[in-house]
């Protein structure tokens, strides 16, 4: 079995060549590309997709675009783009063609004209679109046309609205979230990124309170539109629950099968950024 890794951010050390927004969220652990590419290795892991990191770089792509670029062989990358920087069409133009990114991250105002202008140059480019809208469900209406009306994109939700037991924000419940979910499972287009079940936790590994949630998921979606990342890096993203960990979940605490884990863990990952 294939395993790729569609949910590390990456972080490099040198910040005259990349440097960092005011404030940035530190990784809390070293988190250059080697240092991702030592977490895989001990836990078998083959790819990786790389995750722009928005709350270290904001819409400075440049460090995820070199990246994947100089590591081709092995992973690929998703940029993070302003919908309303009307450049930021020729920023996914040359990360795609010149630094071999497969990805956007789509953020900001989806059903507007500049969002689906820049959705439309990555369809045009084979690029999948990573649907980042927090906990948003106000904007499963948007999704949802977008998605009809460019039925030929491959989408993404992150994290899968948040989704987590705890409803932190209290502005909607896992029920909410899974409800929302189910609709747009209903789009053969739209698939899930199964990357809550640490962060969405209210308990330590291996997280019981988030595997029927995410159980659910794999059900409305199939695991043929279901993708595990890993929250690299984990000191930052995953509570303390280690990187062999938020794989360990997948392969032996939700009672998968071999064909599930197969196509969560790698072929749908496969299929979408590096075919």
């Amino acid at each position: 079995m294939k395993i790729v890794d569609a949910h590390p951010h990456i972080y490099s050390a040198d910040r005259s060549i990349y440097p960092t927004i005011d404030d940035p969220w530190e990784p809390g652990e070293p988190a250059e590309v080697a240092d991702l590419k030592a977490q895989m290795a001990e836990s078998g892991v083959a790819r990786a997709v790389f995750i722009q990191t928005g709350t270290y770089y904001g819409f400075d792509n440049r460090y995820v675009m070199d990246s994947a670029r100089d590591n081709s062989d092995w992973a690929t990358g998703v940029v993070t783009l302003n919908p309303e920087d009307a450049a930021h069409v020729d920023v996914l133009t040359d990360a795609s063609e010149n630094h071999g990114v497969r990805g956007l991250r789509g953020v900001g105002p989806i059903g507007s004209e500049s969002g689906y202008r820049l959705w439309t140059r990555a369809r045009d480019l084979g690029v999948v679109v990573n649907c980042m809208v927090l906990d948003d469900l106000t904007a499963v209406p948007a999704i949802e046309k977008i998605s009809t009306d460019l039925d030929d994109l491959q989408i993404v939700i992150d994290h899968c609205f948040m989704l987590n037991v705890s409803n932190m924000t209290q502005t909607h419940t896992l029920d909410d979230k899974l409800l929302a979910l189910k609709r747009l499972s209903e789009r053969p287009n739209i698939h899930a990124k199964l990357t809550p079940g640490t962060h969405g936790s209210q308990r330590v590994y291996p997280h019981e309170d988030m595997h029927d949630p995410l159980k659910r998921v794999i059900d409305m979606f199939g695991p043929e539109r279901c993708i595990w990342g890993s929250n690299f890096p984990n000191a930052l993203w995953s509570k303390g629950t280690s990187y062999r960990q938020n794989l360990t979940i997948f392969t032996e605490e939700l009672g998968l099968s071999e064909s599930d884990q197969s196509a969560i863990l790698g072929e749908t990952a496969m299929r979408l950024w590096f075919s």
